[in-house]
């Protein structure tokens, strides 16, 4: 039987996107039950080869239907770009690419083709300059796979990191904390772990106020809102925690006290999680989506490109949790 085919998705091609996915397909100690399938175009690949000091061939294919089963090169499905791409400016160029590279994978995931897709950084500016008309390519994804109820999940030391809310301004983020909400996204949050193979999730729940509130002192928000939804949440046997400070939320995952980390805003979330990205590769996963999706939690990183040090392991780490998730997939079917 064919194996499932991972949509690799290039990212940026003045980033380091190119870099970091040939130094991870170069390892060849990913796992074998997936077959792995660039999406980019081909001079960025060529040259990342060059800067990696890897001699590995590239193969171009028009189709998944020509994948080798047993590869001996990295095979890509070439989109044609014909202007200078390394130029370090923002270019809307390059977000063109970016875009046409998501596109074609979303259109071998519509088909059948591939089962999921692990994406290399790409640039908001860029794409929006290119035409993006959503905050970004998670929310791009979201709206071609017509869903509403998504998040932004993070896997880091074995703990389930997710944000009440991404991509809004932090006002408008203030705005989206009610009852409801907490209510909704944290029984969201027990589905999505249950689906991913926990069993009886430990759900810790950051607060809103410093110290969560001091007992209504610095704000009264973890006493009314927050306590009105935790008591919904408790009666249906969910286990949820208290409002806790979002100071020391990262260490209590850390130390293995919850399975998963409910932080409230995107930035509070990923200041910890950037913080402890060396010692604990991050691997972000879009959950709610039809099919697997993971990235990486850094960008673009423009001024080190094509440079052969750009630290590639969390995207290893992306395409290697893809595989496994997607393996899982397939037993459930």
């Amino acid at each position: 039987m064919r194996r499932p085919v991972v949509g690799i998705i290039m990212g940026d091609p003045a980033g380091i996107g190119p870099e970091i996915v040939i130094r991870s397909l170069l390892e060849k100690t990913l796992p074998d039950a997936v077959l792995p399938l660039v999406i980019g175009s081909s001079q960025p690949l060529a040259d990342a080869m060059k800067v990696c000091g890897g001699d590995m061939p590239l193969r171009a294919v028009n189709d998944t239907s020509e994948l080798s089963e047993t590869p001996d090169s990295i095979q890509f499905i070439d989109i044609p770009i014909n202007h200078d791409f390394r130029n370090t400016a923002l270019l809307r160029e390059n977000g063109d690419a970016s875009l046409k590279y998501i596109y074609k994978a979303l259109e071998l995931l519509k088909g059948g083709k591939i089962k999921g897709i692990a994406t290399a950084p790409s640039n908001k500016e860029a794409m929006h300059k290119a035409g993006l008309d959503t905050a970004g390519v998670t929310e791009l994804l979201a709206r071609e796979a017509g869903i509403k109820e998504y998040s932004t999940v993070q896997i880091q030391a074995e703990v389930f990191i997710f944000q009440m809310t991404t991509h809004l301004p932090l006002r408008k983020a203030l705005e989206e904390i009610t009852e409801k909400k907490i209510y909704d996204f944290v029984r969201y949050v027990d589905t999505t772990l249950k689906t991913l193979g926990t069993e009886s999730p430990r759900i810790g729940l950051s607060g809103l106020n410093p110290h969560a509130g001091d007992g209504g002192v610095l704000g009264d928000e973890e006493t009314t809102v927050f306590a009105a939804a935790i008591k919904k949440l408790k009666g249906e046997g969910i286990n949820v925690s208290d409002p806790q400070p979002a100071d020391t939320f990262f260490l209590q995952g850390l130390r293995g006290n919850y399975d998963a980390l409910v932080y409230l805003f995107h930035d509070t979330a990923n200041a910890a999680v950037k913080t402890a990205a060396r010692e604990f590769p991050p691997v972000v996963v879009t959950a709610g989506l039809p099919y697997v999706r993971t990235t990486v939690s850094h960008g673009t990183a423009y001024d080190i490109a094509y440079r052969g040090i750009a630290d590639w392991k969390q995207f290893y780490e992306a395409i290697k949790t893809a595989i496994k998730l997607m393996v899982t997939e397939e037993k459930d079917e």
